[in-house]
């Protein structure tokens, strides 16, 4: 029987290790039927109590010793609490997020359900679920909206290897940006609140004016890849139930037509489509050469060819060609944000420096990259000649060891006479 959790949550990395709740030195009251307060004991308690008393040092607990937790067999008399310290993700087929636990030999592994990087989603909610709060510790509470495995394993085997609905809730921002980005192995750049998210074949309303779209409610975040250093926006489509992901350079840098009063922007894709999809793809190739696109990122995490046109078709998140003229944004309105830094016109700067980064890379993106060794992964590591006012210099074979031998004389050192 697996040794029992405590489920609450604790402020420090030692407080939680705990093997068992911490036992408690049983109390005697004084006031009982044989205790009588005397003239003196109550004088000695006024005068303790009349003293000037020094307030307590502020208590300083340092800082958190783990960073994150989950909770198993939630909404169960089992329910555990497991705190989670340092991560790191390991193997391939499956990828799996491995995080060292407060025991000794206690490890909770989480099975990716992609090889994909890019194919994998953390969801965080927006900030409207707590209205009077920082829009910014939503980041705290990430998830995914579909199930994934968990392996629990502690030094009597192994608790728990099920299916469930992940929920990790940090203890800083910092931490879980940093997991996202490990995961996807693209940098979260930004995220922004918006109220409803549409494009051309999405309307903004239905046919009876409600508000659809694409999605609504919904918290939109910016990514930069870490091999292409290319920017890339997703966004949950809810009323699709799927995810949404469009690269930067898709669109046009210009924001041709925004409502400042509204906080709406409008980004029009770039060749915009003319009749179907497919009229879409063959235009957008030939009417303009594109240095990049969305599926080379997936291929080049594959060895051969074959292998990725199959991971890239089966990527539901895949933007191959646009099929969209423009993609309409409405932002939310918090008012716990200081004006002139809310999503609106956080969006509008991020968008700018974005596109003006993505710029800078002119060169074709190959679609199967071979990554040579580095030598000073190999152990060795061949210097190049330094250069002194712009020559290079050789090395001095003093320094190398390699002095040629010297021939020494064929007269006799003790002789007198000159050679």
């Amino acid at each position: 029987m697996a040794t029992s959790w405590r489920s609450g949550s604790s402020s420090s990395f030692a407080s939680s290790a705990l093997s068992a709740p911490p036992s408690h030195a049983q109390h005697a009251s004084p006031v009982d039927s044989t205790f009588t307060p005397t003239s003196a004991a109550i004088s000695a308690l006024t005068t303790e109590s009349s003293a000037p008393q020094t307030p307590p040092a502020p208590l300083d607990l340092g800082p958190p010793g783990y960073h994150a937790t989950i909770k198993l067999f939630e909404r169960t008399p089992n329910e555990t609490t497991v705190y989670l310290g340092p991560w790191e993700i390991v193997g391939a087929s499956p990828r799996r997020l491995l995080w060292q636990c407060s025991y000794a030999g206690e490890v909770l592994e989480h099975f990716l359900p992609s090889d994909n990087p890019n194919e994998l989603f953390p969801h965080t909610l927006h900030a409207q679920h707590r209205r009077f709060g920082d829009p910014r510790e939503m980041e705290l509470y990430l998830t995914f909206l579909e199930p994934h495995r968990i392996r629990y394993i502690t030094r009597n085997g192994i608790v728990h290897d099920e299916y469930v609905e992940v929920k990790y809730e940090f203890t800083t921002i910092e931490g879980s940006i940093q997991l996202q980005s490990d995961i996807r192995t693209r940098d979260l750049v930004d995220w922004f609140d918006a109220d409803v998210v549409w494009s051309d074949t999405h309307r903004r309303t239905d046919s009876y004016g409600n508000v659809r779209g694409l999605g609504t409610i919904q918290r939109i975040k910016l990514w930069r890849d870490r091999y292409s250093t290319f920017h890339y926006l997703t966004f949950y489509a809810n009323h699709r139930r799927r995810w949404k992901e469009y690269l930067l350079d898709d669109f046009d840098t210009e924001l041709r037509q925004r409502d400042d009063q509204r906080r709406r922007v409008q980004l029009n894709a770039r060749g915009a489509r003319r009749g179907s999809a497919s009229e879409s793809s063959s235009n957008h190739g030939h009417g303009r050469e594109r240095r990049f696109s969305a599926t080379s990122i997936f291929r080049s995490r594959h060895s051969n060819a074959s292998s990725n046109g199959n991971a890239a078709a089966s990527s539901s998140s895949a933007q191959n060609n646009l099929d969209i003229r423009y993609l309409g944004i409405q932002f939310s309105r918090n008012p716990n944000i200081q004006a002139g830094s809310d999503d609106y016109n956080r969006f509008i700067q991020r968008w700018n420096a974005a596109h003006a980064a993505d710029a800078q890379f002119e060169a074709t993106f190959p679609t199967n990259r071979v990554e040579l060794p580095s030598p000073y992964v190999n152990g060795y590591h061949t210097r190049a000649p330094p250069h002194v006012n712009g020559m290079a210099e050789l090395p001095s074979p003093e320094l190398r060891g390699t002095l040629p031998p010297v021939a020494e004389p064929a007269y006799d050192i003790d002789s007198d006479e000159t050679p």
